[in-house]
């Protein structure tokens, strides 16, 4: 109990604004009780040791920004001609503010001013972290500072709420603006712009909820999404308003529980390829909602460990996202941290299809395969087109496989890659030619160049990414072995020549990659626990049984594998699509009218419009879109 005390204590005497009180300390007009009841339906409590931990870490984030020189800032940007100084600034603003009277607060809101007027544009970065300054620390601000802000939603400043761009940009400026029209208390002057983002609002959640989503598992942008709608989760005054936000909230953070993968955003991304432990724009956030420490509640007795020693290793700049989060009275239903600790029943298997990144109908664009054990993830993405554009697209964002490793030790998890490098060295985003399918464990990899790929300069090249602490692998017959953390990755290469390249390049000292030269490569990949192979001898002995067959390789493009977890691939090099012709354990790969999302866990059937989350060891709920709202049972 004493450690729940004493962080009860510090956030008291350090923000004046507690997490779980956060909507109530900014002189909201009343709402009905009965409203509000409706919007947070099927929240649920943490006990007191998780709630506690949840503040230290709070604490721990907020402390860490507000280090921040904020007058060097101020000068950097300026010298700079940085054209979004609010995305570097605001937060330490917002934490320096959260901590009392610790800082100079005339000077912090003379900055602040100084930031309006020379950069008076209201645009997504600035949004996210502005609302939430405005609406914590109203009663606090100067008057001219009130003045500011109550411009925002005079005429001249309205339409620059409904600017469009990127997803996240979106989420961050348009929801953020939402809950300041709702709430302030001002008369808004475009009452029409307040109802067009409502309703492009609904039309993205209910998007979410029957075909997907564009910007998925984007471990670089998720946070600022998230933010938005923490923003009008936390502060819009209609009920209805709060209940769109707890649903997309619900929404993000079981997709993101479902591929967590001890601190790496694990699964396919779009726009995204994390290779950090919680130190990504999704972890970030997922650190601060489920943290990496133990905690144990026994009766009267609570034993919370906060490691908030995994502040000092985050990047600022995601850092900044579990700021947004920490300051939030949004908590994840209880049930979603069993998940994304990994401490229900493994391994599974989980299959997921997203729509065109803008689009409302194109939905069953992308197909994701995401198997996860004990001690790895593994996943692959399909894409149905070969694009050569590497200015104005996403293809050099995507993630279309990623092998996260645990660390037992919980400090850095290995993260392997293997693809084309048309986009860079590391095999990251949608190379043209690539080809993959995955069983669990297997994975089979093509690459046959055609004219049009040898026209556009596409590398005669595959490489597998591995970081270079590992060391060379050991070699067993055609196979290339690596023992890392409690696994074993194996990989099988065909090429004109294979070779090590150590390390990658001068920008990527940190990891190596296995390459396979020519116009026609290829490999199997294959990934073992050591807990069931416990040393090389017992490995290799394996190996023997599995069944490579490579005889129509060179003249049809055929490849086909039975690996060690028992799964038949076959895939036939497919060289004027996207996707190669395949078949698991003799059944045709059939992509069409994939679910959203399907796993023992959470599920959400193609334009069913229902989410649900089935937990065998704990609680289960569901998400549903109707025509005008969403509902919980």
């Amino acid at each position: 109990m004493k450690l729940q005390i004493l962080a009860i204590a510090i956030l008291a005497s350090t923000i004046g604004y507690g997490c779980s009180i956060a909507t109530s300390q900014v002189r909201q007009p009343p709402v009905k009780e009965a409203a509000l009841k409706v919007a947070q339906e099927g929240d649920r409590r943490w006990d007191n040791a998780q709630e506690a931990a949840f503040q230290l870490r709070s604490l721990a984030i907020r402390q860490k920004l507000a280090a921040e020189d904020l007058d060097k800032l101020d000068a950097w940007w300026r010298r700079e001609k940085i054209g979004d100084p609010h995305k570097y600034l605001l937060p330490v603003i917002l934490s320096r503010l959260s901590l009392g009277e610790r800082y100079n607060r005339q000077h912090i809101w003379d900055i602040l001013m100084k930031l309006a007027r020379e950069r008076p544009d209201l645009y997504h970065f600035r949004s996210v972290f502005d609302i939430r300054i405005f609406f914590l620390f109203r009663h606090k601000m100067p008057a001219n500072v009130e003045a500011d802000y109550r411009s925002m939603v005079e005429s001249h400043r309205m339409k620059e709420w409904l600017e469009t761009g990127t997803e996240n940009h979106m989420f961050m400026q348009r929801v953020s603006g939402l809950a300041l029209m709702d709430n302030s208390g001002w008369t808004v002057n475009d009452p029409a712009t307040f109802s067009t983002i409502e309703a492009w609002l609904r039309s993205e959640l209910n998007k979410f909820l029957t075909i997907g989503q564009g910007e998925f598992h984007s471990s670089t942008y998720y946070g600022y999404s998230i933010g938005g709608l923490l923003n009008l989760y936390d502060f819009a005054r209609t009920p209805e308003l709060r209940q769109l936000a707890k649903a997309g909230l619900d929404w993000y953070a079981a997709n993101m529980a479902l591929r967590l993968s001890w601190g790496t955003a694990g699964g396919a991304e779009s726009r995204g390829f994390d290779r950090h432990t919680w130190d990504s724009g999704l972890t970030a956030v997922a650190w601060m909602w489920w943290g990496d420490e133990e905690v144990k509640s026994q009766k009267s007795k609570v034993k919370t460990k906060a490691n908030t020693d995994i502040v000092e290793k985050m990047n600022n700049g995601n850092a900044r996202l579990a700021l947004l989060a920490g300051l939030s009275s949004y908590r994840p239903h209880p049930s979603l941290r069993q998940l994304a600790r990994k401490e229900v029943p493994l391994p599974f298997l989980a299959k997921f299809s997203h729509p065109d990144y803008y689009s409302y109908h194109q939905d069953n664009r992308f197909w994701e395969t995401f198997y996860v054990t004990k001690d790895y993830s593994l996943a692959t993405l399909l894409e149905p087109k070969s694009s050569y554009q590497v200015k104005g697209t996403i293809n050099a964002q995507y993630a279309t496989y990623k092998l996260a490793i645990r660390d037992p030790k919980g400090e850095k998890n290995a993260v392997i890659s293997l693809g084309g490098t048309y986009h860079n060295l590391m095999a990251t985003g949608r190379s043209p030619g690539d080809r993959y399918v995955q069983g669990r464990s297997a994975v089979i990899y093509q690459l046959i160049l055609n004219q049009q790929d040898l026209a556009a300069n596409v590398p005669p090249r595959s490489h597998l990414v591995i970081p270079i602490r590992y060391g060379q692998p050991q070699r067993y017959k055609d196979w290339y072995i690596w023992q890392i953390e409690e696994t074993w990755l194996l990989a099988r290469p065909w090429g004109d020549k294979i070779s090590l390249l150590a390390p990658v390049s001068e920008r990527n000292k940190d990891y190596q990659a296995l390459v396979a030269s020519g116009n026609k490569t290829a490999w199997i990949t294959d990934v073992a626990r050591i807990a069931d192979y416990p040393d090389f001898k017992r490995l290799t002995a394996a190996l023997d049984r599995v069944v490579v067959d490579d005889r129509e390789w060179e003249k049809q493009g055929k490849l086909a594998y039975t690996g060690l977890e028992g799964d038949k691939l076959v895939m036939t090099y497919a060289p004027n699509g996207g996707i190669g012709v395949a078949s698991i354990n003799g059944k045709p790969r059939v992509l069409q009218n994939w679910p959203v999302i399907e796993s023992p866990y959470l599920r959400e059937g193609l334009r069913s419009g229902v989410l649900e989350y089935r937990n065998p060891v704990g609680d289960s709920w569901s998400l549903r879109a109707t025509l005008n709202s969403f509902q919980w049972d």
